[in-house]
């Protein structure tokens, strides 16, 4: 699906669509969401939803923007990334309690705090931009390069490289999968279910966060409303790839590809001059084709 896109649009658009500036662009400007979408696996992977990265995010931005502006710029900027990444941490860890001590459906866990983390976010800033006295020092992260490649992208690799290893090549990795499979079975076989299920609500909050913090050192600003369009296009990705790359099975490639085919999608109609309307309906699409393509392949297994 991917090379046919490619190709097509390379076609369509020639000169345009398949140059080395366009890639690039594409590619970093899926950072943020590949990194969000990487954390997503954890809960994904575990059995559970996380909607509250929306949220998270929100908050990641605005309170490392407003630490900023508190301090006149002043606040070191390896402090304002440990607090935020706690923060995020502990977003997650509340998500955990409530899911796991309280019994709670995590969808609607997820939802509700989510929506909480946004108010608290609206109520730090007021419901205005934070963009006062955020450090070049901090900009300098986001919108720097290491041999030629955006920091954003090498930010990407590393965390799909760390993420792939757990997964796929670590006892806890197994434990997170097994408890995705079947979670009763798997705590009488014992694997320690309650803390898979906290570490992977932590593991998402924290990879929220620091995509807020990617975010805010790119944009230099620190936006209210920033989270929920992330949303969506990665729980696309995460469904999709799930469907092409060990099918059945959330894994690190198959969330790759899946936000290949969103991305290079959005790029080419946007080149093409599609109206804007069409990039959330493109998004919608790919997660209902998901969640269809994985019915039927489960009714398929079944007969």
């Amino acid at each position: 699906m991917l090379l046919a896109m490619i190709i097509g649009f390379t076609i369509a658009l020639p000169g345009v669509f398949l140059t080395s500036s366009n890639l690039v662009a594409v590619v970093n400007n899926q950072a943020i969401a590949a990194i969000v979408a990487l954390g997503l696996l954890f809960p994904l992977a575990a059995g559970v939803f996380d909607i509250s990265i929306g949220g998270v995010i929100t908050l990641s931005v605005i309170s490392s923007a407003s630490m900023f502006q508190a301090t006149s710029g002043r606040m070191p900027v390896i402090a304002v990334i440990v607090i935020t990444l706690l923060a995020g941490s502990l977003a997650g860890f509340v998500n955990g309690i409530l899911v796991v001590r309280l019994q709670i459906d995590p969808f609607i866990v997820t939802l509700g705090t989510g929506s909480v983390f946004l108010g608290i976010s609206q109520l730090i800033a007021n419901g205005k931009a934070v963009s006062e006295d955020i450090p070049t020092a901090f900009t300098d992260l986001g919108r720097g390069e290491v041999f030629g490649i955006p920091n954003p992208i090498v930010c990407v690799v590393v965390l799909a490289v760390v993420v792939y290893y757990v997964l796929e090549h670590t006892p806890l990795g197994r434990m997170i999968y097994a408890t995705g499979a079947g979670r009763e079975a798997s705590r009488l076989a014992g694997v320690p279910t309650e803390r898979i299920l906290y570490l992977a609500f932590c593991a998402s909050a924290f990879c929220a966060a620091l995509a807020g913090l990617v975010y805010t050192a790119r944009i230099g600003t620190g936006q209210p409303d920033v989270g929920g369009q992330y949303l969506l296009p990665c729980y696309a990705a995460a469904f999709l790839g799930s469907t092409m790359i060990k099918p059945g099975r959330f894994n690190v490639a198959g969330l790759l590809v899946g936000l290949a085919i969103i991305a290079v999608g959005i790029n080419g109609l946007q080149l093409w001059g599609i109206p804007f309307w069409v990039i959330s309906t493109f998004q919608g699409g790919a997660l209902v084709l998901a969640v269809v393509l994985t019915k039927i392949r489960k009714t398929s297994k079944s007969t």
